[in-house]
């Protein structure tokens, strides 16, 4: 965009000229959506110079420059619209809010981030390190943190408030400005100037001096952009490795492949075949007892031996039988003919398995 359409895009405003060259300031207001930037601008300059109103979107959606005098010196305040924008996108509102250093030529002395008192939320901490990554981390040294709604501390000392939260009270201490209160409700109060603005006027003072009567430079705001450039072209060079790197392994992978699947049958051939083993042995064994118990009663007498008629051995008589057994001694010839039944149905078993047996 060139300077005459930037100029067309943008609202600047300039009010009478300043008294001396080198006591005018310039501020730079930044802040998330919502927080009082166009208010702390009207309060700073004293009179309606920015758009304020009670709404649930974004009302700032461009860089907007008032000046004017304030204490016998000449002010420039440029107002950037909300992080967090409620209709631009975060690409279009890093664009618009590098516009800031342009408008403050040859660059701010001071950027104010505006916080309302309250809860210091994940939204705000994204908003601070969004602030770093856009201007550099050198802009800290020209950043001093504006509480507005001053009306609700309610006599309370800031210390206080800022004491409850480890966040608030770190990132406050990175702001190498500090912090400053405004109550925007006390607009009305137009004397020459208010104690609170004068307050202010005096602490950014305090940053020029602390920069050797700098400001952050236009080089400044390029360099952070070449860092962004820098991380993005990594960020898209790792992703690009990673790709190449999926895509390899899934060749590789396809290659592989015949070779698992036939690794993975033959794994389950296996543990089917070891299955179907032990099961075999379990009914070996069960039939083999079975066998040689049977083989044992019928060598005994006490079972008549299955000639395959089918016919059932009546329970009654198997007990008497037993119940004889165990009341006669016990002979030589009776523990001959048990062990020999016993040896006779066992054989048939160890026959019918002799294949699984062999494996």
């Amino acid at each position: 965009m060139s300077s005459s359409e930037s100029a067309a895009s943008h609202e600047v405003s300039e009010a009478s000229a300043p008294t001396s060259e080198a006591e005018s300031l310039r501020i730079v207001l930044l802040g998330r959506t919502g927080t009082g930037r166009s208010s702390s601008g009207n309060t700073i300059l004293g009179r309606s110079a920015f758009l304020v109103d009670v709404s649930p979107c974004s009302v700032t959606a461009r860089c907007k420059k008032q000046s004017g005098i304030v204490g016998r010196r000449s002010i420039s305040v440029i107002d950037t619209p909300g992080l967090f924008h409620t209709h631009l996108s975060s690409q279009e509102v890093m664009a618009e809010v590098g516009q800031c250093v342009g408008f403050s030529s040859p660059g701010p002395h001071a950027f104010l981030v505006t916080l309302q008192l309250g809860r210091f939320t994940h939204e705000e901490r994204e908003a601070f390190e969004w602030i770093k990554a856009r201007f550099g981390p050198g802009v800290m040294r020209f950043t001093m943190v504006l509480f507005t709604c001053g009306d609700q501390l309610k006599g309370k000392r800031l210390e206080d408030f800022l004491e409850q939260s480890q966040d608030l009270s770190e990132f406050v201490s990175s702001c190498h400005g500090g912090y400053h209160v405004f109550d925007n409700s006390r607009q009305e109060e137009t004397d020459e100037c208010s104690h609170q603005v004068m307050q202010l006027l005096e602490k950014v003072d305090q940053i020029v001096a602390k920069n050797g009567g700098g400001c952050y430079s236009d080089e400044m705001l390029k360099e952070a952009e070449g860092a962004i450039r820098e991380a993005h072209e990594r960020i898209l060079g790792e992703a690009g490795h990673v790709v190449e790197s999926i895509q390899t392994e899934a060749e590789v992978t396809e290659g592989q492949l015949p070779r698992l699947e036939k690794k993975w049958e033959d794994e389950e051939r296996r543990r089917e075949e070891e299955e179907a083993r032990k099961r075999a042995e379990r009914l070996f064994w069960c039939e083999l007892v079975t066998a040689l118990g049977k083989g044992a009663a019928e060598g005994a007498g006490i079972m008549g031996k299955d000639k395959g008629k089918g016919k059932a051995v009546k329970k009654a008589k198997v007990v008497e039988k037993v119940a004889a057994l165990a009341a006669s001694p016990l002979s030589v010839r009776s523990a001959a003919k048990a062990v020999g039944g016993a040896v006779r149905e066992g054989s048939k078993v160890l026959y019918k398995h002799r294949k699984t047996l062999l494996r």
